[in-house]
């Protein structure tokens, strides 16, 4: 596959991203789940603290999460893309507005992702997100 059509395989692999982790935060984690690798090097740094390695506990931590994270994404900002061959990485912010005790606030998280093109596809093996806070600078 050229670095054209890889750039290209992404740029869709993205879009479905966008529309799984909407589903994710609204308690659908199917979508999500069948963009990841799962290969035994997988691994998540939740942004509910913790870390899990291997697709049985990615698989099992998404569905988790789906269980006690409530939210409406707002937007999926990418603050930086980068494609090298067969590896890819994003550096993105997502902008929700979360539910908790029946209270509505924003939250946005600062998600880095690890990607790669395996079996004819790209795949997420890697995420490490975080709650984000500006630093008043």
């Amino acid at each position: 596959m050229s670095e054209a059509e890889l750039k290209s395989a992404f740029a869709a692999f993205r879009a479905e991203f966008e529309k799984a982790i909407a589903s994710q935060l609204e308690g659908n984690s199917e979508p999500f789940k069948a963009l990841w690798s799962h290969k035994p090097d997988s691994m998540i740094f939740g942004a509910q603290g913790g870390m899990e390695k291997g697709w049985p506990e990615v698989g099992n931590r998404l569905d988790w999460v789906t269980g006690r994270v409530r939210a409406r994404l707002t937007s999926l900002e990418n603050v930086s893309t980068a494609i090298h061959g067969t590896m890819a990485m994003t550096a993105d912010f997502e902008h929700m507005i979360r539910s908790l005790d029946g209270r509505e606030f924003e939250r946005t998280l600062r998600v880095t992702q690890a990607y790669r093109f395996e079996d004819g596809a790209w795949r997420i093996f890697y995420r490490h997100g975080d709650e984000y806070f500006p630093s008043g600078r």
